[in-house]
């Protein structure tokens, strides 16, 4: 992309304004400047993210160019959602002619029949559906509904297959599990062991890791065992306390596979017994939390994946079915992060 010069938007620059790219951005009108007139002393990451509002800005205000609307229903645990939401930021402020417009609700706090009609009415005034939800009669029929009605309904991190959704993308779940499998089994010693396995609600993506971990168990690693599970609601007081409970009746197992969400309850229940250095903790999602816990050492591994190009890949996806296509999205790639490769 050619840079313009302060000269060049002065003698008939018509695009967005210094204060627009700024604002849309998130970065300072002096960065802004640097980059448009390719001054030295910016990182590339940054001025990638000049260009891109830059680019953004200049297709969605051209003349007869048409906002693809898309609506995101999400409901899990407090810091997934607003991952997620920093994710539809991201995607709004780079990628040209779409607008994702979000509804965020902690699971703790969901009633599914609601949620569901709020998608199903929403929903149907915009050009694509994304969904993050849990197992439930309700949601599987407003997005049949959906479906049937023209709007393509894409299922992100957690699949939805009995709704008969458009398409999925995101991790293979069940190979995800699998490799939290081999993580742990690799670091335990060959010999007896006790693992506790943490989930939530019926989320199919938890379903999915539990199967692949145990498969992997049973194959490779037979003399590890698993506890039992316990079952949380993905908010970190409650689970914190529900598993501090547990390790003063059961004791502390020597590994914890949380396949769900509120890792920094797992985190202070092992404190509070004091075992958080002793204990292999393995969890999912890569947030500003999880990736605290890996800096400390408290978390060992957070097995992960990319929000903001999965929404970009989703919402391409939709584009592209709207236009006709009919090529189904391959499954997004699986990240392992430890304390060394998590940074932001």
């Amino acid at each position: 992309m050619r840079m313009m010069t302060h000269t060049g938007r002065a003698r008939g620059w018509k695009g967005p304004s210094l204060k627009e790219i700024a604002q849309l951005s998130g970065l300072g009108t002096a960065t802004v400047d640097r980059v448009l007139n390719n001054r030295a002393g910016v990182r590339e990451k940054t001025r990638l993210r000049v260009l891109a509002a830059l680019e953004k800005l200049s297709h969605d205000t051209a003349p007869g160019e048409r906002m693809f609307d898309l609506r995101l229903f999400c409901e899990s645990g407090a810091t997934f959602n607003a991952t997620m939401e920093q994710a539809a930021e991201a995607v709004n402020r780079s990628l040209p002619g779409v607008r994702i417009r979000g509804t965020y609700i902690p699971t703790s706090q969901v009633d599914p029949s609601t949620f569901a009609r709020q998608m199903e009415q929403e929903g149907s005034e915009a050009d694509g559906v994304l969904v993050v939800a849990r197992e439930h009669p309700a949601t599987n029929s407003a997005i049949r509904k959906l479906c049937a009605a023209g709007v393509p309904v894409v299922c992100l991190t957690s699949d939805l297959p009995s709704s008969r959704r458009s398409a999925y993308i995101g991790n293979d779940q069940y190979a995800a599990g699998s490799v939290a499998a081999l993580l742990i089994g690799s670091r335990l010693p060959r010999e007896r062991n006790k693992i506790l396995i943490v989930m939530s609600v019926p989320f199919r993506s938890q379903q999915e890791r539990e199967m692949g971990f145990r498969r992997v168990l049973r194959a490779d690693f037979p003399h590890l065992r698993i506890e039992e599970r316990v079952v949380a609601n993905d908010d970190a007081d409650s689970t914190g306390e529900q598993l501090t409970r547990h390790f003063e009746t059961h004791g502390v197992p020597r590994a914890i596979y949380n396949v769900a969400g509120a890792n920094r309850g797992v985190a202070w229940a092992l404190e509070a017994v004091g075992s958080e250095r002793d204990t292999i903790f393995v969890g999912h999602e890569l947030t500003q939390h999880s990736r605290n816990l890996l800096e400390s050492g408290i978390m060992d591994f957070v097995i992960s994946h990319d929000f903001v190009s999965e929404l970009i890949q989703a919402a391409q996806w939709i584009r592209s079915t709207k236009e006709g296509a009919t090529a189904h999205p391959s499954t997004s790639q699986i990240l392992v992060h430890t304390k060394y490769n998590c940074g932001l």
